[in-house]
């Protein structure tokens, strides 16, 4: 039943997402598909060009006060304190840093409108504008 009902309704929604932010530079786009993979389309980790995990926060601030629910689900092992703990430092990984401070996992659920999706990205990008253009 998930292959027929919730996989292609959470792919709707991805893909109006990538649709609508396509058009903004400082977006960069999660992969849906490719050659030899093709993901559930769970959550769509949007990344924002050139931000400090400080302006990503904000971000989030904005999007919160926005009543818009958004979160980080990419945080790389050596942030945790279990890795920190046994010597592992975050400044060794800078390209999994760069990911995880500029990221930002929208909302993905079968029952979210085109008009929500629509909403999402109107708020993402007047934060956007908040925070990166003050």
């Amino acid at each position: 039943k998930y292959e027929t009902v919730i996989l292609p309704a959470r792919k709707k929604i991805f893909d109006l997402y990538t649709e609508r932010f396509a058009s903004f530079p400082w977006a960069d786009l999660p992969p849906g598909k490719d050659a030899e993979r093709e993901s559930s389309y769970h959550l769509y980790a949007l990344r924002i060009r050139e931000i400090s995990e400080q302006q990503r926060d904000e971000i989030i601030e904005e999007l919160n006060r926005e009543e818009v629910s958004v979160n980080v689900h990419f945080q790389p092992l050596p942030l945790l304190k279990l890795f920190r703990e046994s010597g592992f430092s975050i400044s060794d990984y800078p390209v999994s840093y760069n990911n995880y401070s500029r990221e930002i996992s929208l909302p993905i659920y079968p029952q979210l409108s085109d008009n929500e999706v629509a909403y999402v990205v109107q708020a993402i990008e007047k934060a956007y504008n908040a925070v990166c253009h003050k």
